[in-house]
């Protein structure tokens, strides 16, 4: 796929510029015309189905270039890779847990927006993006496109320390200490690690996934027994 390596890392830089810079951007200016829930319903209900549309092109760029088999776990892997992603699982959250008291939370951003929500149907908007198509859309750009578009498999671990640099930064809502972007830089270097290991992007995006319900649960059971208590 030699005829595609420059495309390709064009699409990752681009597709980083995007969602760091272009995605909020793009859910405001569509806003302005789609208005169907409470301010901030409406905002993550369009960003959750530009997301969708997102996330189906960085597929479709890593299938075109070669890179399908992240995609795919070999059956006689399923159990392994499983029990493997447990363990990571575990072992992120209590590094989390450890280190959520000393670095920039992003679950306060998150606590603010949820309070705020209005509506159980724009609180629901909130909770796709955080715990499904945030982290999708996450893997796919880190551990998809850039970690295997630039030092593929470097015997120094750029691609696996590069990629989680960029992941760390957008996560800070304010100028980040040499710590915040550490604790966040490990973050992104297990997903990559775990990515890496089983050729597979469905582990660390399943530790993502697990990892963001696990830091919103109070959240997630009040919302859960409102709607259905």
């Amino acid at each position: 796929m030699k005829r595609y390596r420059l495309l390709f890392k064009m699409s990752a830089v681009f597709s980083y510029l995007f969602f760091v810079f272009g995605l909020s951007q793009l859910t405001l200016i569509v806003q302005n015309y789609w208005q169907f829930s409470s301010q901030i319903g409406n905002f993550f209900w369009i960003r959750n189905i530009l997301s969708l549309l997102f996330s189906g092109v960085m597929i479709g760029i890593l299938v075109k270039t070669g890179h399908g088999y992240l995609f795919r776990v070999s059956r006689k892997k399923w159990l392994w890779y499983s029990i493997l992603t447990a363990l990571v699982a575990v072992a992120h959250i209590f590094f989390n847990i450890q280190t959520a008291k000393h670095v920039q939370s992003t679950a306060e951003g998150w606590a603010v927006l949820i309070g705020y929500s209005g509506t159980n149907f724009a609180e629901l908007g909130l909770y796709i993006t955080l715990f499904f198509l945030g982290p999708l859309m996450e893997e796919l750009l880190y551990r998809g496109l850039l970690q295997h578009a630039f030092f593929k498999h470097s015997r120094f671990g750029l691609d696996l320390l590069l990629p989680s640099i960029l992941f760390a930064l957008p996560h800070f809502s304010s100028l980040p200490s040499l710590l915040d972007i550490f604790v966040f830089t490990t973050f992104g270097i297990i997903f990559a690690g775990l990515t890496r290991y089983t050729k597979s992007i469905y582990p660390s995006y399943a530790v993502h996934v697990i990892n963001n319900i696990v830091a919103t649960l109070p959240f997630l059971l009040t919302f859960l027994h409102r709607v259905f208590g």
